[in-house]
């Protein structure tokens, strides 16, 4: 994936085969009707009728819109968007855009349908942080694996790699230092096969895979040059 491979390229690292979209496939649609869905940055999105990742972060942009973020992978422009665990609601908001290279996309959702959250299963995000240095210790909150931390192993202000716990369903996942978002969740440095599993099993298992991820100050400085919907994003 080019989005994969121009973050590893930003880290100074050679991966002849970059590792795939931590997107989760489901074949269970979502249904149509229901009251509010209540999410922010580690809540689980359903992209199109099977796709599903995470919710990077929600806020509003300089022009009032509700926005939130995800893995650019996740979906293309023009896909809706459930919350995973609020079913009944139907579509919440669409992808307005995605980015291949730094692998974001950009989700408007309904305030009418959504109430925005700024803590979500342990993680709380106030606002944005640099790209972390490494050896500092960055947290990540996904829809597959939840809450764990890690070490970061080498970082650039394009992306990072670490070693929180992350499996597929986790792309877009907010990686944080203390209350301050400082990346996204790209995907894994190496690949599973059928016959050895890579990525994280568990929290609890330390021997996993490397995530890559790309930082969120590049993402929002990319969406501000744009002066589309997602400019001048703030968190909650």
């Amino acid at each position: 994936m080019a989005a994969r491979a121009s973050a590893v390229a930003a880290l100074g690292m050679l991966a002849a085969a970059p590792g795939a979209a931590y997107a989760a496939p489901d074949d269970t649609p979502a249904e149509a009707t229901g009251n509010r869905a209540e999410l922010g940055g580690g809540s689980g999105i359903v992209l199109g009728s099977r796709t599903k990742c995470t919710l990077t972060t929600i806020g509003h942009d300089n022009a009032g819109r509700l926005v939130g973020f995800t893995a650019g992978h996740c979906a293309e422009a023009g896909t809706p968007v459930r919350g995973e665990q609020f079913p009944d609601v139907g579509v919440v908001g669409v992808v307005v855009s995605a980015d291949e290279q730094l692998d974001y996309g950009v989700i408007e959702f309904d305030p009418n349908v959504v109430t925005p959250l700024r803590s979500v299963g342990g993680t709380t995000i106030t606002g944005i942080g640099p790209s972390p240095a490494p050896w500092s210790v960055v947290c990540q909150n996904g829809r597959t694996t939840g809450n764990s931390c890690g070490v970061v192993w080498t970082s650039s202000p394009m992306a990072f790699m670490e070693q929180a716990c992350s499996s597929y369903g986790d792309s877009g996942g907010p990686l944080t230092v203390g209350d301050r978002l400082v990346g996204l969740v790209s995907g894994p440095l190496i690949n599973d096969t059928t016959a050895v599993r890579f990525s994280c099993s568990s929290p609890a298992n330390p021997i996993h895979t490397p995530v890559i991820a790309i930082a969120f100050d590049t993402v929002r400085a990319a969406v501000d040059a744009g002066k589309g919907v997602g400019a001048g994003f703030q968190p909650i």
